[in-house]
């Protein structure tokens, strides 16, 4: 028997193409509605890839993401995306500082491929967010695929049924 549609909008940034799967896996088990966030700045195997890091590090964006991303309608808002340089992607973080139409319940579920710890980037996006996320979660990109995977998502569902945040969409 299908599940009934959520208000849950899953938002993700991938590089690399590990965001993506884990924000595709997570729509589904939830039947969520996926939207792409896209920064054209970060796109291409080295230059974008130094551009990020560059980006990353200094915490700000040359190039602003797509403006035209409405997350009227939906209670729930999962950011997914990769941690650079110890903190949530550029475009993940321009999601969080914008002054759109975020819902009240905002989580973020990042990936790595580095030795980075997800702690100073839950902090960073609490910090610019400016109130507490609803759930995190944090996903090696060695763990892809595995049953690492399977339980590190599995912990992380729980965390998102408060009330407001599965409300059934009318």
């Amino acid at each position: 028997m299908p599940k009934t549609p959520t208000d849950i909008c899953i938002a993700y940034f991938s590089r690399s193409g590990h965001s993506k799967h884990l924000a595709t896996k997570l729509a589904a088990e939830l039947h969520a509605e996926q939207i792409e966030i896209i920064n054209p700045a970060y796109a291409g195997p080295i230059l974008g890839y130094m551009r990020a890091g560059y980006d990353s590090l200094r915490q700000k964006s040359a190039l602003r993401s797509q403006q035209n991303v409405s997350f009227g309608g939906f209670g729930h808002v999962i950011l997914v995306g990769p941690v650079w340089t110890s903190f949530p992607a550029v475009p993940l973080r321009e999601v969080l500082r914008s002054e759109g139409d975020l819902p009240q319940a905002v989580s973020l579920f990042l990936t790595s491929g580095g030795q980075s710890s997800p702690e100073k980037a839950f902090e960073t996006a609490v910090s610019d967010l400016g109130r507490p996320l609803v759930a995190t979660g944090f996903l090696p990109n060695s763990a892809e695929g595995s049953e690492e995977e399977d339980l590190i998502i599995a912990r992380f569902l729980p965390e998102l049924k408060e009330p407001e945040a599965l409300s059934v969409r009318s």
